[in-house]
């Protein structure tokens, strides 16, 4: 990318240009499920972060807001116009900064937010994060020491009904491509990000898809978000967790085609 990073991303379709960018250590494989499917009538392009699944390892860059600017490079590099982008936990963050560094990007013509609240630190004043500074600490301190063994548990909290242990074992050899420092770095650089302030200034439109067993983050963020942002549509789904592009595919996609094309 013109931006200096390289990176692995999936190319399919044709169309109105579809970009999904997973969650904090993740990767493309959680789309897996909606790619091919997207790609029908869209042009789906999934992107693996800088450090993240098949993207090779590269030192420093490891914060969202670099990571944004690599979306912009690729949306760049590649002549792409009339974006929808679409992220899921971390990535929903790395299309804010999107908007928090590139304003009113005619490139950007809607967003998509998949179970991601405006911060994922607890503080005084916002109860419906994930980790306080305790628990943050202890997170980076258990992906130090073992990285593979953090994710492991932390993997089936994500779901309503887990997968199947080799599917959950596939996953889990993939995300830990990322690596402890890579993701122990990312993880905290997230997690302290706050766009609570920028939220009523981002007049693109959004769609929010929360599932209702939501482990990782609270549905009280999706209620907040939805009266905060200027124009936004909330749909949670009933049998799904952190990764209801996951765990019911068939609706996610139908939603966000139909979404999609009422932005025309």
């Amino acid at each position: 990318l013109s931006s200096g990073a390289t990176i692995s991303y999936v190319d399919e379709g044709s169309g109105r240009p579809v970009v999904l960018l997973h969650g904090v250590a993740m990767s493309v494989a959680f789309f897996e499920r909606n790619v091919s499917d997207l790609a029908h009538d869209h042009r789906v392009i999934a992107l693996d972060f800088r450090g993240h699944g098949s993207s090779p390892y590269v030192e420093g860059g490891h914060t969202v807001a670099q990571y944004a600017r690599d979306v912009r490079a690729l949306i760049e590099d590649l002549g792409l116009a009339d974006v929808v982008l679409v992220g899921w936990s971390m990535g929903s963050l790395v299309a804010w900064d999107y908007l928090r560094q590139f304003g009113h990007d005619s490139r950007v013509a809607g967003v998509v937010i998949v179970s991601q609240g405006p911060s994922d630190l607890i503080q005084a004043d916002w109860p419906h994060g994930i980790a306080d500074d305790a628990e943050l600490h202890d997170y980076l301190s258990a992906m130090q020491d073992d990285a593979r063994g953090f994710l492991a548990g932390f993997l089936p909290t994500m779901f309503h009904t887990a997968p199947d242990e080799a599917t959950l074992a596939r996953l889990l050899n993939d995300i830990c491509r990322a690596g402890a420092n890579t993701g122990t770095l990312i993880l905290a650089d997230q997690t302290v990000q706050d766009y609570r302030p920028d939220i009523p200034g981002f007049d693109v439109r959004h769609l929010l898809v929360w599932g209702s067993d939501e482990q990782v983050g609270k549905l009280a963020a999706a209620d907040w978000l939805e009266s905060s942002l200027p124009y936004a549509d909330l749909h949670v789904f009933d049998s799904s967790g952190h990764c209801p592009m996951w765990e019911e595919p068939d609706r996610f996609n139908a939603l966000v085609r139909s979404w999609v094309a009422a932005l025309a």
